[in-house]
C-alpha cells in the first residue's frame, strides 16, 4: 500500500508538471523486481512504524 501511495503521488506530481514520459516495459519489470518484494515493503514501512510508535506509545499497552 505504501509503495502504491507513493507511486500515485509521484505520478500526480509528474502529470501536474507536464506530459509524463513512459518508461520502457523492461525498466518497469526491473523496478518491480527491486521494490515489489515483501522485504522491500518491510523496509519501506519502518519509518512509518517508528513514527507511529513514537507518536502513540500507548498503542502497545
Amino acid at each position: 500500500f505504501i509503495t502504491m501511495d507513493r507511486s500515485c503521488q509521484a505520478q500526480l506530481l509528474a502529470e501536474a508538471a507536464g506530459q509524463p514520459h513512459r518508461i520502457p516495459h523492461e525498466t518497469a519489470k526491473n523496478t518491480y523486481a527491486l521494490v515489489g518484494t515483501h522485504l522491500a515493503g518491510w523496509f519501506q514501512f519502518q519509518p512509518l512504524w517508528q513514527h507511529i510508535s513514537r507518536a502513540q506509545p500507548d498503542l502497545f499497552e
